[in-house]
């Protein structure tokens, strides 16, 4: 192709190299010359046009594109006829589209005047995605670019489409007894809506105790059943091979394909199998809809793709998937995030109804003559916190009158009643760029003095990197409130859902966890039901 100044006459044959604008038409760069365009031009005195001329073996980029995109397999794809050198593959079906990286790099340093693109191996794509685009990028190539283009496809596929398919899945969660129900429960809605979102369904899901022996028979009752795949969430992340989880899988006649993920987060992950059954032991972070390394295993198995050693390997490659909290910033980020002005926001909960106190509301229950809402935000009010705000939900009315008078936001929740992580989201719905850290206290805790307040701050204020620790008071090793949560975790916080607070992110984030012990109880001590208030009450004096 040569790009040459002609009179319109000559230009017959060629493509117009660049935009020309005349009076009551445009014609567009990249338009075939026709005698009606030779009219144009000749109407308005043009003696010369830029043109791009093919040489002998040269194919129109609309022709070279469609040549090409025809030799690609379309089964579970299609197409549109080339446009501007240009085709796009798009998906029929929700699927993964994997390929070898090197078969893509031969396509493309066949010659710069072709390029194909597409999106990460093993990508997960919807009905109707984009998989990948074929350009061509001047309005001539050569044809023997073409042909060897061709020629590569023959021999191999440039890339598949794996078809997501329905299996039977069950869940299996293990608790202790000291473990709030409400933490399973939100696992369960979310790995309900992860399947969901793979066109898939929960089939039955099981809360044991964490006992081995009942582990044992509930995998092996799963197995009899024929489900395709078990996922099993454990009560505690697991350890090492000798764990419940693998154990209780060998145990069964089963094998570990692995143990470990090279994905994070995701690290935690056990891969294993008993008979046609495939066992996911889930990590911590699956507990939460963010994306992690369980969401690719997961899609894999769903695309009947063998999940072996040399998979799970190749994930590493892209396998960070995002910046953990309980990880350094790279100092070039770090220095700016230092830059910033750092203040603490405090937040008290205070929407629930305290259902477990019976009829009276423990809010407003009086100690030495004063509710203990109050007593909890003049203290907090007290402290060295830049500001201070509770979320209200249940008898709002009523608490906002007890503490009217205080130095403190009133944040209103009006879905109190889908359970405390509503509350988290109000609270930090309202923050601003200028915090840096957030302190979230319980409304019920009667003992929490500024001096406690303060000794915690003192101590998340001291910390490496603290934006992104989790400093928490404890008291003979039981972990108690108030927490303070550097910025790294406010996007967790708010994808929290129901009944559950932030303490169901610790076991995500060990290294994150900046642990206080205190000398005083009061940190753990809150005030439930009746017995704990008279409890409280009795030990003061």
């Amino acid at each position: 192709m040569k790009i040459l100044g002609l009179h319109p006459q000559e230009s017959l044959g060629s493509v117009i190299a660049q935009t020309y604008n005349l009076p009551g038409k445009t014609i567009s760069k990249g338009t075939f010359v026709t005698s009606d365009i030779v009219d144009y031009f000749k109407e308005d005195d043009v003696q010369n046009i830029l043109c791009a001329v093919p040489d002998s073996d040269d194919i129109h980029e609309d022709e070279a594109a469609n040549i090409i995109s025809n030799a690609i397999d379309r089964s579970h794809l299609y197409t549109e006829s080339a446009s501007t050198g240009r085709v796009n593959f798009k998906s029929r079906s929700l699927c993964l589209v994997r390929y070898e990286r090197e078969l893509i790099k031969e396509v493309n340093l066949i010659d710069e005047s072709i390029a194909f693109s597409i999106v990460e191996h093993n990508q997960l794509l919807a009905k109707n995605d984009l998989i990948a685009t074929l350009k061509i990028i001047p309005f001539f190539t050569q044809k023997r670019y073409v042909d060897q283009v061709i020629s590569i496809l023959a021999k191999n596929e440039l890339f598949k489409t794996h078809s997501l398919n329905k299996k039977e899945v069950s869940l299996i969660q293990t608790s202790f007894e000291w473990q709030k129900k409400s933490m399973f429960k939100a696992t369960s809605n979310v790995t309900r809506n992860r399947l969901e979102a793979l066109d898939c369904s929960l089939n039955e899901e099981k809360l044991i105790r964490h006992d081995f022996e009942v582990l044992r028979s509930e995998i092996r009752s799963s197995i009899e059943s024929g489900i395709d795949i078990l996922l099993i969430s454990g009560a505690s992340a697991i350890i090492d091979r000798s764990d419940y989880i693998p154990k209780a899988i060998l145990s069964e006649g089963g094998e570990i394909i692995q143990y470990g993920l090279a994905v994070d987060p995701g690290n935690l992950l056990l891969v294993g199998k008993i008979g046609k059954t495939a066992i996911i032991g889930m990590p911590g972070c699956a507990r939460s809809p963010k994306l992690n390394g369980f969401d690719w295993v997961l899609q894999l198995l769903m695309a009947d793709i063998p999940v072996v050693k040399e998979e799970l390997a190749q994930m590493g490659a892209g396998g960070l998937l995002m910046e953990i909290a309980s990880r350094p910033l790279p100092r070039a980020l770090a220095k700016n995030v230092n830059k910033q002005e750092k203040k603490i926001m405090g937040i008290i909960l205070a929407a629930g109804n305290s259902t477990r106190m019976g009829k009276d509301n423990k809010l407003l229950k009086n100690i030495d003559g004063s509710p203990l809402i109050r007593n909890i935000a003049l203290e907090i009010t007290k402290s060295d916190l830049d500001s201070c705000s509770i979320v209200l939900g249940y008898q709002s009315d009523k608490v906002a009158d007890v503490i009217k008078d205080l130095n403190i936001n009133l944040i209103l929740n009006p879905l109190w009643k889908e359970g405390q992580a509503s509350s988290l989201k109000a609270a930090l719905n309202s923050l601003t760029s200028s915090y840096s850290d957030l302190l979230i206290m319980l409304g019920d805790l009667p003992g929490i003095k500024s001096g406690h307040i303060n000794r915690i701050i003192e101590e998340h204020l001291s910390s490496e990197n603290r934006s992104s620790k989790i400093t928490i008071p404890s008291f003979k090793g039981e972990t108690g409130h108030p927490v303070i949560w550097g910025r790294s975790f406010f996007h967790d916080l708010s994808y929290l859902e129901g009944d559950v607070g932030g303490r169901v992110l610790f076991d995500q984030h060990p290294a994150a966890i900046n642990l206080i012990e205190m000398d005083d109880p009061s940190v753990v001590t809150d005030t439930d039901t009746p017995e704990d208030f008279k409890s409280f009450l009795a030990n003061r004096a």
